[in-house]
């Protein structure tokens, strides 16, 4: 396999964007059904909703701290969880959709292939699930430990929410440099026939001097929701308006990956692109 060291320039970056740019809201609606139901059990703002109620939430109760953390919207959380199941079949298919786009330069989401990708891609897009969704827990239970802590170490509340905010702030870019690491890891399961753990090492190994621009790639997305999110748990819209902004996150970032992840495994492996090639030779294209 060749490798090409793109590690010195922006290129992936800027394809990664113009490709999601071009075919983005195909793929957000093919993902749209597990992001608006995933909240219910997952929620990416819970943490910032609690730094805003900090003054009045028990804070010595590590138990009532948890259960706060994980206050599912409307008590609904069985249907977070059908989300989380349906992202698997979502995002196996998405693998396969970029995948055939990129190589072939034939983009489809004709139903004909639905039962090929899931054929060939549903394992990886399971293990790829799973491991996403421990990270993100254990990043939530990480930070609510450290808040219990920050909360019964300082007696002052403003300095409590210091320490809080930094740990957030800390604990999303570790979550976001974890997501990096194994950005590679599908693709190379996929493509290279490789068992979980060898295509896990190789895949890490082509991520050296990669992995810093891989996360400010995924920072620039995450960042303005973020920002958003923390706005409207400041004016405090209630559980309607987290939810409906979680969900816009999840049919945002999740897509938005899975295009990195492609654009990143053809820059690595040096593939040719064939969608690029094929819109090259297209006279109908805008230059």
């Amino acid at each position: 396999m060749i490798v090409k060291d793109s590690t010195k320039n922006l290129n992936c970056f800027k394809s990664t964007w113009k490709y999601f740019a071009d075919k983005g809201i195909y793929l957000i609606l093919l993902n749209i059904i597990p992001s608006l139901l995933m909240p219910f059990v997952l929620s990416p703002s819970v943490t910032m909703y609690y730094l805003f109620d900090i003054k009045n939430i028990d804070t010595t109760n590590i138990g009532n701290l948890f259960l706060r953390m994980w206050d599912m919207p409307y008590s609904f959380w069985y249907i977070g969880i059908i989300g989380l199941l349906l992202l698997i079949p979502t995002s196996a298919i998405t693998f396969g959709v970029i995948d055939r786009h990129m190589r072939v330069g034939e983009f489809t989401v004709s139903p004909s292939r639905i039962k090929t990708r899931l054929n060939y891609n549903v394992l990886t897009s399971l293990k790829f699930v799973i491991v996403a969704f421990i990270a993100l827990e254990f990043y939530n239970i990480v930070a609510t430990l450290l808040f219990y802590l920050w909360a019964n170490v300082f007696p002052n509340t403003t300095t409590a929410l210091v320490f809080s905010c930094a740990t957030l702030g800390v604990m999303e870019l570790c979550m976001i440099f974890t997501m990096s690491w194994f950005i590679l890891w599908p693709p190379f399961m996929l493509h290279t026939g490789m068992k979980s753990f060898n295509a896990l090492k190789t895949a890490w190994g082509n991520m050296s001097g990669r992995l810093l621009k891989t996360a400010l790639s995924l920072i620039v997305v995450v960042l303005p929701l973020q920002i958003i999110m923390i706005v409207m748990a400041a004016l405090n819209l209630g559980v309607v308006s987290r939810t409906v902004l979680d969900a816009v996150a999840y049919a945002i970032i999740i897509p938005y990956y899975l295009t990195l992840m492609y654009n990143t495994f053809y820059d690595v492996t040096g593939t040719e692109r064939m969608d690029i090639e094929a819109k090259k030779n297209d006279i109908w294209s805008k230059k």
